[in-house]
């Protein structure tokens, strides 16, 4: 999902958003500071001293949820609504400054950006208490243990599936044939009359909306939040992923995260028979370094790299024209 929002941005509009993290742990942040919260207190019980004691209300939390799938469901509904609420509002709020910058200073500012809520979420504790982080309630507790597993992954794929197929017919929309043209030449698309500015405001939106649905998925999924989960690196992480798959082209972003994750995993795995003289965690990142230096020289534009797209209404006139000679 990150590398989706992050083509429609870059690979798509052209935005080089070097702050996705800010958005993703935006999402995050939003289910470790209300879930418990919010139980707590429909549940009719205290949350004094909340920091000091929020794993024991997590725990206290989920065995109620494990007697209340309905509760559990809203609860996961509501949380990705107001992540996509979140990310999004952190998005229009960043573009306010940014969007009207270059590539190079907007680049800079929304990197900049990125740090600005982890820093926060690090020094402030009524939010995610600093950096003791806070523990999530399981909101899968009335599903079996033996299924669980299954049915979280299934829901994180169908919800994946779904952002990606909304962001694909967005792409072959006339709006996405207006966003390749801003991203093309935004000289051309300003002399027939567009706005541009409102065009990447709207697209920042968007797609800060994704990354916040993405980080409240996550968040549920580990069922804790720590502020220095979320450092820059993450945002990198995603780019090498689009610039791997191929940018404008979401199968290509798709691609290259499944890619990504697959390599980071088998390398986790198998690291205990890898023999290097250094710690052996940071081969990951000399592996995808040397990749992604390796792509740029001799595939630049990825994998899978993009091809011009018939857009919706074109299709559309193809068909009326074929039923007519029908």
């Amino acid at each position: 999902m990150l590398s989706i929002s992050l083509n429609l941005e870059y690979g798509y509009a052209g935005i080089p958003n070097f702050g996705k993290v800010l958005f993703f742990a935006g999402g995050a942040f939003i289910v470790g500071a209300t879930t418990t919260r919010l139980l707590l207190l429909l549940m009719g019980l205290s949350s004094k001293n909340y920091c000091n004691f929020n794993v024991l209300y997590a725990s206290e939390v989920t065995n109620q949820l494990a007697s209340n799938p309905i509760l559990s469901i809203t609860i996961f509904a509501a949380m990705l609504l107001a992540g996509a609420a979140v990310g999004g509002l952190l998005g229009y709020v960043a573009s306010y400054p940014a969007i009207r910058l270059r590539e190079t200073y907007l680049g800079i500012t929304l990197l900049a950006s990125g740090e600005l809520l982890r820093i926060v979420a690090r020094n402030y504790d009524p939010l995610i208490c600093g950096t003791l982080g806070v523990s999530i309630p399981d909101v899968f507790a009335w599903l079996p243990v033996n299924v669980k597993e299954i049915v979280q992954v299934v829901i994180m794929l169908v919800v994946a599936l779904l952002i990606w197929v909304f962001v694909e017919r967005l792409a072959r929309s006339p709006f996405g044939r207006l966003i390749r043209a801003v991203r093309d030449n935004e000289i051309a698309a300003e002399s027939y009359g567009k706005d541009v500015v409102n065009v990447r405001m709207k697209i920042l939106v968007i797609g800060s909306a994704i990354a916040g649905i993405a980080g409240v998925l996550y968040a549920l999924y580990v069922r804790s939040v720590h502020a220095d989960d979320f450092m820059p690196l993450r945002t990198f992480i995603v780019w090498v992923m689009v610039i791997l798959g191929g940018a404008g082209n979401n199968a290509g972003a798709a691609v290259g995260s499944f890619i990504y994750v697959l390599t980071e995993r088998l390398i986790m795995q198998y690291k205990h028979y890898i023999v290097v003289p250094f710690d052996v965690n940071y081969v990951s990142y000399i592996v995808f370094g040397a990749i992604l230096i390796l792509m740029l020289m001799f595939k630049p534009k990825g994998l899978l790299p993009e091809k011009p797209s018939r857009t919706l209404d074109f299709e559309k006139i193809i068909k009326r024209i074929e039923e007519r000679k029908s």
